[in-house]
């Protein structure tokens, strides 16, 4: 007679299964701990680089341990760039400060192709700033994308009217929403859409809620965290 397969007992199998739900366990915990970290060392490293190069320069405390030299010099970097991202700060606050600025920013504005750069990166810092507790995400929508029945999430970033806004009195379909939809699950890339008002839903998810909707792929939904803590201190 044929041998029969081996069944693998049900104790095994539990324990098969634990051990894999542990390594995704730990997996979500890790992830996102290393990616938090390796971005801090990288603008860490970024910000204090140029201070390494003018202590080799110099040859400053060549007299130090290698490591130790690094870092020292590193926290001195980074301390002197605070410093001038403070004294930046307040000279915006002071006349003759503030007219030193307008007066740089309007020579960099005169050169060309620096004037592109520098023209869409002020106009993207004060569309962060003066939006309400700094974020320019000001709601998220529903709409639909990318065929009709297939719904997705996106950010309002503004409102176009035909008084203010090109496409809108081109298109002629009245007021039109800026929404940008985020890839998934990496939300620093995606496409920035003009989407007719009436054809948006507005959500009243949080911002934060959305972004951990779209980070986890639609696996953490939201309200699930609380609704989970409520139940675990029901049955508590």
């Amino acid at each position: 007679m044929p041998n029969k397969p081996k069944q693998t007992p049900p104790a095994k199998k539990k324990q098969l299964s634990f051990f894999r739900n542990m390594i995704v366990t730990g997996l979500l915990v890790a992830v996102p701990v290393v990616l938090s970290l390796w971005v801090a060392w990288y603008l860490y490293s970024r910000l204090t680089g140029w201070g390494l190069t003018l202590a080799d320069s110099l040859g400053l405390m060549s007299d130090l341990p290698p490591f130790w030299r690094t870092q020292i010099i590193r926290i001195l970097a980074l301390v002197v760039v605070l410093t001038v991202l403070f004294l930046l700060g307040v000279l915006t606050k002071i006349t003759v400060g503030r007219r030193a600025i307008e007066m740089a920013q309007s020579l960099l504005l005169k050169l060309p192709l620096v004037n592109f750069i520098y023209s869409t990166c002020k106009q993207i810092g004060d569309t962060i700033m003066s939006s309400k507790s700094g974020n320019m995400f000001q709601q998220v929508v529903l709409f639909e994308y990318p065929r009709k029945g297939c719904w997705a999430i996106g950010f309002m970033t503004n409102e176009n009217t035909p008084e203010n806004s090109e496409a809108a009195r081109r298109l002629g379909k009245g007021d039109l929403v800026s929404v940008f939809m985020p890839t998934t699950p990496n939300p620093t890339s995606g496409f920035l859409m003009l989407i007719p008002r009436e054809e948006c839903i507005m959500l009243d998810m949080s911002v934060s809620d959305a972004m951990r909707l779209i980070v986890s792929c639609g696996a953490i939904l939201p309200g699930s965290e609380e609704e989970s803590g409520e139940k675990k201190s029901d049955v508590e």
